[in-house]
């Protein structure tokens, strides 16, 4: 069995993609893959992991593990999304590294699941809205300087993380996606998890569309869309991309960043490294990129 699974990270839509998939759950059953509720393994499978650290899990772990996950046989594809998997939001920075526990908790991950395939999907985000965003999830008491432990943001770099995920999962497929870009590929990364193919009937994959696109815009996309289907992936973004450029919700783009010395100057210092980072990720030797 293939275990497709969303690793993170933390504000990526993680929550909005299980959505989207348990939307499918019937269809997706058809052609093999299962979409377990997060309530079937967000409390086991950590503990499973503890348990096993470094050492294989044995049949009997794995064969456990999986009963209490699936409600269906026969599936060729269990499909899981776990944000909190290496580490909760205050974290992410813990030491002044970034998701230092990603070097030890993802062996441990695959160790759980060794006699299955894997594939780890992780989305990454621009760091200028990224780190107030995950920051906002820590609770009143971290302070924001506590949160950040010490990290030197200038170095922060998602191609380094990527990097040594290959290096402690070597035998373990990654696909990435950019938070910036899922109005138009989404679709494509919930496809992509699930292994489908584009003649498989899904609903789901306008849900990050429709949060930045006025109302009037996103009926006339839908009616469009049934009245011209597109052929092609590429053919469809080129449509949801000249609606959103004539329907795009400005208000929706805006966000409001309350943090201590986010000044302009470095959200557009962060952004322009993010831009380049983005440019090498799509270079990376074992990491496949979703590009719009």
């Amino acid at each position: 069995m293939i275990i497709s699974m969303h690793i993170g990270a933390h504000c990526t839509n993680g929550a909005q993609l299980m959505r989207g998939l348990l939307k499918n759950k019937t269809v997706l059953a058809e052609h093999g893959v299962a979409v377990p509720p997060p309530s079937h393994y967000r409390d086991v499978l950590p503990q499973i992991m503890k348990k096993v650290k470094n050492n294989r899990a044995s049949p009997e772990t794995q064969e456990m593990l999986l009963d209490q996950m699936l409600d269906m046989d026969d599936c060729t594809r269990m499909v899981l999304s776990y944000e909190d998997v290496i580490c909760m939001h205050p974290l992410i920075f813990e030491k002044g590294q970034f998701y230092s526990k990603a070097d030890f908790k993802l062996p441990w991950l695959r160790n759980t699941f060794a006699d299955h395939q894997m594939e780890f999907f992780i989305g990454v985000r621009n760091p200028a809205t990224f780190i107030p965003e995950a920051f906002s999830y820590c609770g009143p008491n971290t302070s924001f300087q506590s949160f950040l432990s010490g990290i030197n943001l200038d170095t922060l770099r998602w191609s380094g993380l990527l990097t040594r995920i290959r290096t402690v999962c070597p035998d373990t497929s990654v696909t990435c996606f950019a938070f910036e870009d899922t109005p138009l590929t989404w679709a494509q990364v919930m496809r992509d998890m699930t292994g489908v193919g584009p003649m498989v009937p899904m609903s789901g994959g306008l849900d990050i569309l429709a949060t930045i696109m006025k109302r009037e815009g996103m009926k006339r996309l839908r009616t469009y869309l049934h009245t011209h289907k597109p052929q092609t992936e590429e053919q469809r973004r080129r449509i949801l991309q000249a609606f959103l450029d004539k329907y795009v919700d400005e208000d929706a783009l805006e966000e409001e960043i309350e943090v201590p010395g986010w000044d302009e100057a470095l959200v557009e210092r962060l952004t322009e490294a993010y831009e380049e980072d983005l440019e090498r990720i799509e270079a990376m030797q074992g990491v496949r990129f979703i590009a719009p």
